[in-house]
């Protein structure tokens, strides 16, 4: 496919919207955020739009497998929406929620959220309460969505991201082969890495309770208002997994800085998730490990020393979690 530029986008993107919603566009602010796709602020006569355009670089967006299941993940956006869910309203034509501009690039049109980001690490007490709800709420209606036999929420056999030790052992070895140049930083996270590995038992591998979750539930998906959560954006990833992945990843996110986990935020995003759905003491613990133990083989890698700053936030996260773990249930393991 040849390459498309900034101002052919806009250009077929001013174009759909047109034929299709009858506007056009007056502004577009480029949104500089994510790996690769592109992403704008568009103000059009009708009002103000969020676009996304899919960079073939990014995703396999050709692969039609894989689109159907971004696909699916905004139909759950929208039935979070149309359940007065705060997220934006995915723009649906012809029952898609994604569309084809004539240079091949496909897109998403939603409606703008209010708010504003808060940086990882430091979103506070009450917002963090109100985020907890928020994610409860999300996880409930999906359940009750896939009960009432709404189409995107039909459950697929198996969940996603279901830990394996034999694959967890073959992916650090050879992540390790190839650290043999690494910085002594970067190796000595991993040799912590596979120590914990080895201290895991057969209960830590057990699946956690399978249903619909965002899995992409971190600082820069999340705007706010105030003390209260506005919007969760960015559903590409919503698959059928783990709902206590999403908590594991927004405490990790919201609660860890370097001083360590904000106790009491954490306690509130508890509390929220509590106003709506059971969340047994040690839940959250069981959650934060289990995010690790997927997530700390894609962030701790031989490159992390040249990664851009959210890989290396990530791997920050996983650091931090590998050199505290045996304190992890002194701290988190009652809430």
């Amino acid at each position: 496919m040849p390459l498309t530029t900034e101002d052919q986008l806009i250009g077929e993107i001013d174009d759909w919207l047109k034929k299709y919603l009858s506007t056009e566009i007056l502004s577009a602010g480029r949104v500089r955020r994510g790996l690769m796709n592109e992403k704008w602020i568009i103000e059009t006569s009708k009002g103000w739009l969020f676009v996304k355009s899919y960079h073939p670089g990014r995703f396999k967006i050709h692969d039609p497998e894989f689109r159907g299941k971004i696909e699916n993940a905004l139909q759950l956006q929208l039935l979070f929406y149309q359940s007065g869910g705060p997220c934006p309203e995915p723009l649906m034509l012809e029952g898609r929620c994604m569309h084809i501009l004539p240079c091949g690039r496909y897109i998403t049109v939603m409606t703008r959220c209010p708010g504003t980001m808060v940086p990882a690490g430091i979103i506070g007490e009450r917002k963090m309460y109100s985020l907890g709800r928020a994610a409860a709420d999300m996880h409930a209606f999906w359940d009750s969505a896939a009960t009432l036999g709404f189409e995107a929420a039909v459950p697929p056999e198996e969940p996603i991201w279901q830990l394996s030790r034999e694959e967890i052992e073959r992916t650090w070895e050879v992540s390790w082969d190839t650290a043999r140049n690494s910085s002594e930083r970067v190796r000595n996270a991993m040799q912590l890495q596979k120590a914990i590995l080895d201290s895991l038992g057969d209960e830590d591998f057990a699946p956690l309770t399978a249903g619909w979750a965002h899995l992409d539930l971190w600082a820069d998906n999340l705007l706010f208002e105030g003390d209260a959560l506005a919007a969760i954006v960015d559903f590409d990833r919503a698959r059928y997994s783990f709902p206590e992945m999403d908590l594991g990843r927004a405490i990790l996110s919201g609660t860890l800085s370097g001083r360590g986990f904000h106790k009491d935020a954490v306690i509130a995003f508890a509390e929220g998730y509590r106003k709506v759905r059971p969340l047994p003491p040690g839940s959250l613990l069981r959650a934060i490990k289990y995010v690790w133990c997927i997530e700390s083989f894609w962030w701790i890698q031989p490159s992390l020393e040249s990664s851009s700053v959210v890989p290396v936030r990530f791997a920050e996260e996983m650091i931090y979690t590998a050199e505290h773990w045996e304190q992890l249930d002194a701290l988190l393991g009652g809430i």
